[in-house]
């Protein structure tokens, strides 16, 4: 059996989980890991908290042909995974801005794992487009290496895998749950849930550090952080890694049409019609227009500082010292 799906037995988590919309929540294990090429001695995936209604879908995944020509993005979510999807589809594609433009993200860049996690609106089927689209393909995921398709690491297509600092992805995460995950408790429930791993993809420290212990010869690793504080730059590295050559006026275009504000304003990544669905789904329609509600919210490398608690902060940062200790090989990953 390739998955298993186990039932959430923590106590808290099964009085509670009804009032904010997590009944379907399970841990996944998979069993089908030995073709991964990872460095890490005597590894044994742990079981990721998905929904029930991956069942659907895991071993369409694990099994689905792969091509040399594939592109594909793989985050923990709330990780900068839009921005670089942007970025990635525009360098491989000649800049076309007018296209990027009138095709959604969704549409250029399926999101294959996302019918595994909620009910999706007909004809909305990302895994179906992303098996029937014309090559080159650009596939996007949040899967850790163990559910990916056991012929990625044969046919070994370009892979990018991006990471962000705990606490960003934390606040992200929250907000991006209510929005998109119809998620109904609070801020500090979803990161007490977080910390305990029981949120969808986790656990993140892990999802991490297996990816940077892959072997895998074509993947490139970009950080949140490190695109925010020098974007050019974090474009010249992917140019670099997909082969492409642009001037530096070229360059410059290409990140002011990735600058935060113009990506907000772009209809074609900000997925304002899905949020739309979600609030109407569970009436709160009313609340479209509100920032926490939008699908790239603020972009910032420290927004967390505002909206967390001292309390939280500290949390955070124990959870992470637990999992990677200060003196750990994995620590600057999470910096």
């Amino acid at each position: 059996m390739t998955f298993e799906y186990i039932d959430i037995e923590d106590p808290i988590f099964q009085a509670t989980c009804r009032e904010r919309n997590e009944e379907d929540y399970v841990l996944v294990r998979c069993n089908d890991y030995d073709t991964v090429p990872i460095n890490i001695p005597n590894w044994t995936p742990e079981p990721v908290c998905l929904s029930r209604r991956y069942e659907r879908i895991g071993q369409t995944i694990k099994e689905m042909e792969v091509r040399p020509d594939d592109v594909w993005i793989v985050t923990y979510p709330k990780s900068g995974t839009t921005w670089t999807q942007e970025l990635i589809w525009l360098v491989c594609n000649g800049l076309d801005f007018q296209q990027a433009k009138d095709v959604s993200i969704d549409a250029r860049f399926p999101f294959i794992d996302l019918s595994g996690l909620r009910d999706l609106p007909e004809p909305f089927n990302p895994l179906r487009d992303a098996l029937e689209m014309p090559s080159p393909r650009f596939i996007k995921s949040h899967l850790p290496p163990a559910f990916l398709p056991n012929a990625l690491w044969t046919v070994q297509p370009k892979l990018v895998y991006v990471r962000r600092n705990p606490k960003s992805v934390a606040v992200s995460y929250y907000h991006h749950s209510v929005s998109l995950h119809c998620y109904k408790g609070t801020m500090e429930q979803f990161i007490r849930s977080m910390i305990n791993e029981l949120v969808y993809y986790s656990p993140y420290h892990k999802h991490l550090i297996e990816y940077s212990e892959l072997r895998y010869p074509n993947m490139l690793s970009l950080s949140f952080e490190d695109m925010k504080q020098d974007l050019p730059s974090a474009i010249r590295q992917v140019c670099q890694f997909f082969d492409k050559t642009y001037s530096d006026e070229q360059i410059g275009q290409l990140a002011n049409h990735l600058g935060f504000d113009q990506m907000r304003q772009n209809a074609s990544v900000n997925r304002r019609q899905w949020i739309e669905y979600n609030l109407k789904q569970t009436n709160r329609a009313d609340k479209l227009n509100e920032n926490d509600m939008q699908f790239i919210r603020k972009g910032e490398t420290d927004g967390w500082r505002k909206e967390l608690s001292q309390e939280l902060i500290e949390a955070i940062d124990r959870w992470t010292l637990e999992k990677v200790p200060q003196d750990s090989k994995y620590a600057p990953l999470f910096h």
